[in-house]
């Protein structure tokens, strides 16, 4: 019974930043820790937390090797966005399931991988579940099952990458989390700054 509790995590890292001017979103500095650093505290207080954690990015490798996690470089020579991230993580797991998180997201809730569990345990029939707010949809923050990477793959195949139209594809079931503060994403100079100084 313990074994489907036992899962993998995968930190997305990969992106272009182009909101941030370009710079690698992983190593943007917020409340003293670069952004990468703070997903791998969210994973941290998981419960529970998961037993390895890949970090998808396209640059910087050194960097993010020297976090002790396995890195994983997009399969796909043109840039598809995070689902290529997603399908390098989804090629790594052959058993365990896969709670993907993004790296600038650093406030998520401790009870995400709980209650994303929780539904693919409900219904067993689904192969992924992702996060919905009262404001929008979550599909970065979502846990998936090994056997989605044939799909996933099918749509890159197509050059369909949007994850919330895959995701509803392959009919994942949405998991509702009250506080939408908490998938606040630091993604852009203004998020940074309210963020650091809050009104």
């Amino acid at each position: 019974m313990e074994m489907k509790h036992t899962y993998d995590a995968l930190i997305l890292a990969g992106g272009r930043g182009a909101r941030l001017g370009g710079k690698d979103k992983g190593w943007v500095m917020w409340s003293g820790l670069p952004l990468v650093e703070h997903a791998l505290a969210a994973l941290a207080k998981q419960v529970p937390p998961p037993v390895r954690i890949l970090i998808s990015a396209n640059r910087n490798l050194d960097a993010y090797q020297q976090t002790g996690h396995v890195v994983v470089t997009d399969e796909r020579a043109d840039f598809q966005g995070p689902m290529s991230g997603i399908e390098a993580g989804l090629m790594r797991c052959k058993k365990n399931n896969l709670l993907v998180i993004p790296c600038d997201a650093p406030l998520l809730p401790s009870d995400l991988f709980e209650k994303l569990q929780q539904a693919l345990t409900d219904q067993p029939e689904a192969v992924a579940a992702y996060a919905v707010t009262t404001e929008i949809a979550q599909p970065l923050c979502c846990l998936l099952k090994p056997s989605a990477a044939g799909s996933l793959g099918k749509q890159l195949d197509l050059r369909h990458g949007e994850t919330l139209a895959w995701l509803e594809a392959i009919q994942a079931i949405p998991v509702r989390f009250e506080h939408a503060a908490l998938f606040t994403y630091f993604n852009t100079p203004e998020a940074l700054k309210a963020q650091r100084n809050p009104s």
